[in-house]
């Protein structure tokens, strides 16, 4: 069969749709394999349609997105009508399948792991602010977390001491006062050295000292750590003003 006229190719022009030249249209060989071509696409096109829809299917055990089973696996044998260039066409298949498969992957991770898709992007901001999961969260009774506090403050990190021992000293450039409502523009306080992360100079830090502690119990590092924070803070502090702190309150 001719695989070619006058440099048309009838495989490709199967594949892409393109329109035939009205001369090629009139070369009976030509034409009978440029028919033949198309057999092969559209076999091999509903092979990649079923082997598209075992991709999509949720794994044993978890349910599709629309309550519906999933549809097995079970590709005919594929038979191509067309002889000619078989690696060509084999590799042609191959690309398909790749392109095919990476769509349909991810249309199923949209699908079915929304969820996951959102816990793993919050656990990535976290760790890229270096805070731990319970760095935004407001605490059980914020009012009564802010009256109990002698310091909480927002600033710089100015100074570090020693690294290594139960605790490092380190010294803020306070840029605002929460409790008390003033103070020294520096402050220094004594962090427990496994804190997460590890000090360094230039973080923009808020820290929370309870009232009968001498080191902070609040340690919330980088900009989206310091605003969630930031938030639940300003909001408790009208009513910490009215709020007592009984002994063995929030430590």
């Amino acid at each position: 069969m001719a695989a070619e006229y006058d440099g048309v190719d009838a495989l490709m022009a199967a594949i892409t749709g393109e329109p035939l030249p009205d001369a090629a249209r009139s070369d009976v060989e030509f034409m009978t394999g440029h028919r033949a071509a198309l057999a092969d696409v559209a076999l091999l096109r509903e092979q990649l349609s079923v082997l598209g829809d075992a991709l999509a299917a949720p794994p044993a055990g978890v349910q599709s997105p629309a309550g519906a089973p999933s549809r097995p696996f079970a590709p005919r044998p594929v038979r191509l009508a067309r002889r000619g260039r078989p690696l060509r066409l084999a590799l042609g298949s191959l690309a398909a399948v790749v392109a095919l498969s990476a769509v349909v992957g991810l249309a199923r991770l949209v699908a079915l792991g929304g969820g996951a898709d959102d816990a793993a992007s919050k656990g990535s901001a976290a760790a890229a602010d270096g805070a731990t999961a319970q760095d935004g969260s407001p605490p059980s009774d914020p009012e009564r977390e802010v009256a109990c506090s002698r310091l909480v403050v927002e600033g710089t990190v100015s100074e570090v001491g020693p690294l290594g021992g139960p605790r490092t000293r380190v010294e803020l450039t306070v840029t605002r006062y929460y409790r008390p409502e003033g103070g020294p523009s520096r402050v220094t306080v004594l962090l427990d050295g496994r804190a997460e992360p590890q000090p360094r100079r230039g973080q923009h830090v808020l820290i929370r000292v309870p009232r009968d502690g001498d080191g902070p119990t609040l340690w919330a590092v980088g900009e989206g750590r310091v605003a969630a924070n930031r938030a639940w803070i300003t909001k408790a502090l009208p009513g910490s003003r009215h709020t007592g702190c009984p002994s063995g309150g929030p430590g």
